[in-house]
Parts: C-alpha cells; sequence; structure tokens
C-alpha cells in the first residue's frame, strides 16, 4: 500500500487528485492538507465523500507529508515555493 499526502486537498485540482486517489485500490490517503478547513472532515467539506472519505484536514505540514512514500502539492501559486 502507497501511503499518500495531499497538500491543497480542498482546491479544485487537489479534490480531483483525492477523488482520483480514493479509487486505487493500491493508495492509502494518510495526510488531507488544507489551510482553511482543517480541523473538518473532507467528507463536512465536500458531501459527495459521505462514506467515502471521513479523515480530517490538516495545516499542510512538509514535516508529516514527508512520512508518507508519495506527497502531492495542490497549492495556490507561489505557496509550494516556501
Amino acid at each position: 500500500m502507497i501511503k499518500a499526502a495531499v497538500l491543497g486537498a480542498t482546491g479544485y485540482a487537489g479534490i480531483e487528485l483525492v477523488r482520483l486517489l480514493c479509487g486505487h485500490p493500491e493508495v492509502s490517503i494518510e495526510l488531507l492538507g488544507s489551510k482553511s478547513f482543517a480541523g473538518q472532515k473532507i467528507s463536512d467539506v465536500y458531501q459527495n465523500f459521505r462514506h467515502i472519505l471521513e479523515k480530517e484536514c490538516e495545516e499542510a505540514d512538509v514535516e508529516a507529508a514527508s512520512k508518507c512514500d508519495v506527497a502531492f502539492t495542490a497549492l495556490p501559486h507561489g505557496a509550494s515555493k516556501a
């Protein structure tokens, strides 16, 4: 199983990536990074994830993401640079 982190998970590109990863049998989403929705379940932000993914969003943390096998950045323009 591949452990994945998605930084910027609640944006347009990020949520599409989350949707695709949810359907992959070899991927486990370990981290959903979101500055705006930290502390909220992804299924509360996007109702279509109810009963599919009940994981809580967290502050985008590079340290936590580095513990995953792969990290995707879907952050706003220029935010990945920092």
